[in-house]
């Protein structure tokens, strides 16, 4: 016998029969809005300077491994002949220690003369902004008498 509350209905739906693959049913997604096209999408803004900012970091991290590796003897520099007859790895080694040697002349026994300099031109700019302020408070003790 068939329940009259039932949720089963025997009746026909005549646009639901002749299109059955898009009509609604319990088991469909709901209409959504359109999807946003690709081009719509905002630009990222920063990618340039996270770039750099991570160049400049493995670089620093690099060349301070090499220079570690030379400087405790790790990275070993061979001769001429010796390095005809290493092996691969010994081969690699020289080479990492020839970049740590670079990385030693070229740069860390140059920094200290940089910081010098940087630490002469930074008391030149605090002696010349010392006497543009001496400057300027006479020119307003000056004002100050004429007003």
């Amino acid at each position: 016998m068939i329940n009259s509350v039932s949720a089963v209905s025997f009746k026909s739906n005549a646009s639901a029969a002749q299109d059955p693959i898009s009509r609604p049913s319990t088991f469909s997604k709901p209409e959504s809005a359109p999807k946003k096209s690709v081009d719509a999408a905002p630009e990222k803004k920063g990618g340039f300077l996270k770039g750099l900012a991570s160049v400049v970091v493995a670089a620093v991290v690099v060349g301070g491994a090499l220079l570690a590796g030379f400087k405790k003897g790790g990275l070993k520099v061979l001769d001429e002949t010796a390095l005809k007859d290493a092996k691969f790895m010994q081969k690699v080694g020289h080479y990492l220690g020839k970049a740590g040697e670079w990385v030693d002349a070229k740069i860390w026994q140059k920094l200290p003369g940089v910081a010098k300099k940087a630490g002469e031109a930074a008391e030149e700019v605090a002696e010349k902004t010392e006497k543009v302020a001496d400057e300027v408070a006479e020119a307003a003790t000056e004002v100050a008498a004429n007003a």
